[in-house]
């Protein structure tokens, strides 16, 4: 495993919950981390998927995740298939993390891409995001996907191996 040669993660704190070095102050006050560490998801998804959009914003909601208007969008059948990336903020539990993950392989298919941790809030999580450029994100391997999905990991190992897998360890400072 990857994580042999770390000894913690690059941005989180010992205490994901109340915020890090980077991350001041922990959660937005609106954001009730005592039930989900994800504040805010936005997901996009093949129009197929619309007809069922009631039911996956009853996910989001059993999840305790805050639902929007624009929380789900679709993408539309003649732009092709939504990206198949992930980005995870960096004060997420490595638990709410997998499920994230789980959500996306369930309604995105595949997922071969991270988006650079330090470019999104740390409460924050978004599925088939094409929001930020080419050199935002880094391809994984099927192999590096099921390495963040392994159950064993603790908070502070799932965001070290996510930030070694994405390379960005050395590049500076995150934004939020």
């Amino acid at each position: 495993m990857i994580l042999s040669a770390l000894a913690g993660p690059a941005w989180a704190g010992d205490d994901f919950k109340t915020g890090s070095k980077f991350y001041k102050g922990g959660a937005p006050k609106n954001c009730p981390i005592e039930k989900t560490t994800i504040c805010t998801m936005e997901i996009w998804l093949e129009f197929k998927h619309k007809k069922n959009k009631k039911q996956l914003w009853q996910v989001l909601k059993d999840k305790h995740i805050k639902v929007l208007g624009h929380t789900i969008q679709f993408w539309r059948p003649r732009g092709g298939h939504p990206p198949t990336n992930i980005a995870i903020g960096g004060g997420l539990s490595a638990e709410d993390a997998r499920w994230a993950i789980e959500f996306a392989l369930k309604y995105n298919d595949n997922i071969d891409g991270l988006i650079f941790q330090r470019l999104n809030p740390p409460h924050y999580v978004a599925v088939a995001t094409s929001a930020w450029d080419a050199k935002s994100e880094t391809k994984i391997t099927p192999e590096q996907l099921e390495q963040l999905r392994d159950p064993k990991l603790t908070t502070p190992e799932f965001h070290a191996l996510y930030v070694e897998l994405t390379g960005e360890k050395e590049k500076g400072m995150p934004f939020y």
